[in-house]
This record gives C-alpha cells, structure tokens and sequence, in this order.
C-alpha cells in the first residue's frame, strides 16, 4: 500500500485533473450539491420510505448521477481527495451508462425492471460496472492490497445485498465471485502498465 501522504497528493493531482476533464467536454459533467434540488430532497424522503428507514442517508451520504449531473452531499468539498477521486470515477461510469443507453433505459432498466427491490438485475449490473471502477481507481491510487481489502470487499457486498440500492441484488456469492474477477482483470492491467525492470546484463 502506498504512504498515505503520497496517495493522497496523487489523489489531489489526479482529481483537479479529472474535474478539468468533466468542464472541458462537449457535454460538461456537473458536480453540485445534492441538498439544493428538490428532486434529490424528495428522492431521499421516497427512498426512506419504500426502505421502511434502511436508507437514511440519502442526502448527506451518498452520490447519485443523472444524466451528466453528479449530485453530491453538502461537505463533499471537505472529503479527503482520495475518497472523492474514487467516487467521482465511479460516478462517470454512470454518465457514460446515460450517453450510451439514455435517459428512458436508464429509468427503466435501473430504476423498475425486472422488479424495483429485491431482484433488480439491471441495476445490479449497471452498479457493477461502476464499482469495477471503483476497485480500479482505488488499486491505482492507494495501491492493489487496499483494493483487496476485507473491509471494501464487505461494504461493496454490503450495498448490493441491502438497502442501500433497494437489496437489489442478495446474493452475496455473486457479488464477491464479480469481486474476485475484477481484481484478477486489475491487476492484470497495473502489471500491463508498470515499467520494466532493467535487467542485470543492461545496467
């Protein structure tokens, strides 16, 4: 695992650069407070209820990206850069998922089909995408052994089995064997990028 001054400097470089990329593209991608709409004020008073009070949390905890908006918490401008790195990748996934699919898939296929809670197969697969990035930023930022944590593992299974995202996706087995595949395609991919090694005979 990186020292955690030099991932966090990284972090803080790489995420002014991605923020930079997000204004500069022909369809920016915005970032603003979540608190402000009242749309995500009544998403998060619907998503309380139809989780019978599991997700409590919707407005000063979590993300959530509509078309090329990123909705954001209050403090996210307060987050370590390292987290807010991660969760931004993550939520550019989900921008690229409205370019390619539009709004009326996204609705549809995230939000309500093939059931809104329980069996929601769409969305977990939508998530997935996202969260593969997330095992990626965080293996190239904080290093492979944070992405292989025990404890990011449980917290990914954790939302796809709970109320998070509507338990919309309990099985638990799935989610670590996409877990485990994931890491395998990562690393595969860092050991792609690192620089060789000189060898002896050209030193």
């Amino acid at each position: 695992m990186k020292p955690t001054h030099i991932a966090d400097r990284r972090a803080r470089e790489e995420l002014s650069r991605l923020l930079e990329r997000f204004a500069r593209r022909r369809r920016p991608i915005r970032v603003v407070k979540k608190s402000e709409y009242w749309h995500q004020r009544a998403a998060g008073a619907a998503l309380w209820a139809v989780t019978f009070g599991g997700q409590n949390k919707y407005l000063t905890h979590y993300v959530t990206t509509l078309g090329h908006t990123i909705y954001v918490p209050d403090d996210f401008d307060g987050w370590e850069p390292t987290r807010a790195l991660e969760i931004l990748r993550h939520e550019a996934v989900h921008v690229a998922q409205f370019e390619r699919y539009g709004w009326v898939v996204m609705v549809l296929f995230y939000g309500v089909l093939p059931l809104p809670m329980g069996l929601a197969w769409f969305r977990a697969r939508f998530e997935w995408e996202a969260y593969e990035e997330t095992l990626r930023a965080v293996a190239e930022i904080e290093g492979l052994a944070a992405a292989r944590a025990p404890a990011l593992r449980a917290e990914i299974v954790r939302r796809f089995t709970g109320p998070d995202y509507g338990w919309m996706w309990p099985f638990p087995r799935t989610v670590e064997r996409w877990i485990d595949e994931a890491l395998v395609r990562i690393e595969g991919e860092l050991a792609r990028k690192a620089p060789s090694t000189p060898s002896a005979d050209t030193l």
